[in-house]
């Protein structure tokens, strides 16, 4: 009889693999044989083994990949956040956000409080779970996203250019309220917000209340329609309190440490 089933030639089978780009397989081939040696699996169960780790690797290569092309200026996760400081944020809401429900739902999600509450933290947090969870995310501040915007007219791409954006399943503007906008600019943020209006999910930070972004656009009617496409799906959060940056500043120092210097008596 026959055996229709060879035995397998070692450099025929990893030119066979690399034509087939299964470059995890290839990559434990004798770890795996070893393994198939030891534990006698059945066929089928060891070829579903070979399968399933070859998804598992492309899958994490590939959120490596979009985590990189997302371009967070930091990687932070919402574990990090510390809700004890930052208690005008309730960390349940935020573990909500984390089921994503939002992103398939085309909602937004604003952060609203001054510099340093944690805005850009929660921004990303969420943006890194998304990224985690399969999606593709970018990250912008604001003054990016514009002078991208500005750009794309130069060969007349601007279409083009809030397209590719928009291909991107959720998209982070940061730090919008430091710099105003020009008419052209004004126009190119409005018409960016309403193309992805229900179709995207935006997350945007702002250190001003919505009644000051009358201020940033260069007519209150533009922002007025901005704000308008912006909230009409949104999770709004008005973060409070003191910055994280100034935490280190705001430590009162040991009296008795400091009266023991004899340079310097604190009186009491």
């Amino acid at each position: 009889m026959i055996n229709k089933i060879p035995l397998a030639d070692r450099e025929t089978l990893e030119q066979g693999l690399k034509r087939l780009k299964l470059r995890y397989t290839r990559e434990i081939i004798d770890s795996a044989n070893e393994l198939a040696m030891e534990e006698e699996p059945g066929y089928i169960d060891f070829l579903a083994y070979l399968v399933e780790h070859e998804i598992k690797m492309r899958e994490e290569n590939q959120r490596l990949k979009n985590m990189k092309k997302a371009k967070f200026p930091q990687l932070k996760t919402l574990d990090e956040f510390d809700y004890s400081f930052q208690n005008s944020i309730n960390q349940q809401s935020m573990r909500d956000l984390e089921g994503l429900d939002f992103m398939h739902a085309k909602e937004n999600v604003v952060f609203l409080g001054p510099s340093g509450v944690g805005k850009s933290h929660l921004a990303v947090g969420l943006g890194v779970a998304a990224v985690s969870a399969g999606y593709k995310v970018r990250f912008y501040t604001f003054t990016e996203l514009v002078e991208d915007l500005y750009a794309s007219l130069a060969d007349s791409s601007f279409n083009k250019k809030i397209d590719t954006i928009l291909k991107n399943h959720l998209i982070i503007l940061d730090e919008l309220g430091y710099v105003s906008m020009d008419e052209t600019a004004s126009d190119h943020v409005f018409q960016f917000i309403a193309r992805a209006y229900e179709q995207r999910s935006l997350i945007v930070t702002s250190n001003l209340n919505f009644a000051e972004w009358g201020t940033l656009f260069a007519s209150t009617s533009t922002a007025a329609a901005t704000l308008d496409r912006l909230l009409h799906h949104a999770h709004v959060f008005n973060m409070k309190g003191d910055s994280y940056r100034m935490r280190s500043r705001l430590v009162q120092p040991n009296i008795e440490q400091l009266n023991k210097s004899p340079e310097l008596v604190i009186q009491q």
